[in-house]
């Protein structure tokens, strides 16, 4: 006769998952023992079969599982994590409303001739001068370089360039009560407004010194409320919302009542469009906005 069979040294933790509604494959992958086992451990203590639904029940790394999806892992990834099976996984991904699985990041290979490439990079090379002096693809030099944290030209000449308030000195001449003269380079255009070029792009000089004195972004056009033309000096320039401050303060020590609001002939919004000229005479911008489009499209059609 054979003695009674002695307890699986799981036992108790495997009851515990069958209780939960657990699978026998779904123990037995988790628990690292064999789903014969799990069945007998089953049969033993007279547990029903696992229903064909028991994936609906939490699993043991539920939340674990779970975070690492939003976490936008591999369903493979996760499952060597969390010891779940490949199709719990994805089952919880399409209840979540993930989506497909993201495919597994293949490591990309080194180039043949990386260590020529990087020489040639490091010595200041562009990506095309490269690909054409090595026979190479600029692509995979492009590559190269950004994997390596290697600048471009550009990027080193505005890294060497000095800091834009210091360039924007470098242009400017100080004249009697405190003018700026503009000494750089202009807007090719009639108008000879003083500009200066920045990475690339070219930017209105007083509307530097403007965010020198404010430390913001100018509205509307940026000119000086001095009586030299074009001066720069960052405490005679203003935006547009200053400059209108500015005009109605002198209206009222003056004695001038303030500007009526409403409408304007034009059906214009004054509160909005109303503006002050330098002889504090106002004016309406709207109607000088529609003027101004009817002569460009006047132009079009002759």
């Amino acid at each position: 006769m054979t003695g009674k069979r002695s307890p699986h040294p799981q036992e108790a933790r495997i009851l515990e998952l069958i209780d939960r509604g657990l699978t026998n494959a779904a123990i037995s992958e988790l628990l690292f023992c064999g789903p014969r086992a799990v069945r007998q451990v089953r049969l033993d203590h007279n547990r029903p079969p696992a229903p064909r639904s028991a994936w609906r029940h939490e699993h043991p790394q539920e939340q674990q599982i779970r975070q690492l999806l939003a976490d936008d892992l591999t369903d493979a990834e996760i499952s060597r994590r969390t010891g779940a099976t490949p199709e719990t996984v994805a089952e919880r991904r399409r209840l979540m409303g993930l989506g497909r699985a993201p495919m597994p990041k293949a490591k990309a290979r080194p180039h043949p001739r990386e260590a020529e490439i990087l020489e040639e990079l490091r010595a200041g090379g562009t990506n095309n001068g490269i690909a054409r002096k090595l026979g190479v693809d600029k692509v995979a030099v492009a590559r190269i370089r950004d994997t390596h944290g290697i600048p471009t030209t550009d990027e080193r000449q505005r890294t060497a360039q000095p800091p834009v308030e210091e360039r924007w000195r470098q242009h400017t001449r100080e004249v009697k009560d405190g003018h700026l003269e503009w000494t750089g380079p202009r807007a090719t255009n009639s108008s000879g407004t003083p500009v200066l070029r920045v990475r690339g792009s070219w930017y209105s000089a007083a509307g530097i010194a403007f965010r020198m004195r404010t430390g913001r972004d100018p509205v509307g056009q940026v000119r000086p409320e001095c009586d030299l033309k074009h001066c720069v000096a960052p405490a005679h320039v203003e935006d547009e919302p200053g400059r209108q401050a500015i005009r109605l303060q002198l209206r009222r020590l003056q004695g001038i009542p303030d500007p009526p609001t409403g409408t304007c002939p034009g059906g214009h919004d004054l509160a909005k469009d109303g503006r002050l000229d330098a002889a504090l005479h106002q004016y309406c911008e709207g109607c000088k906005r529609d003027t101004s489009r009817a002569k460009k499209q006047a132009t079009k059609t002759t």
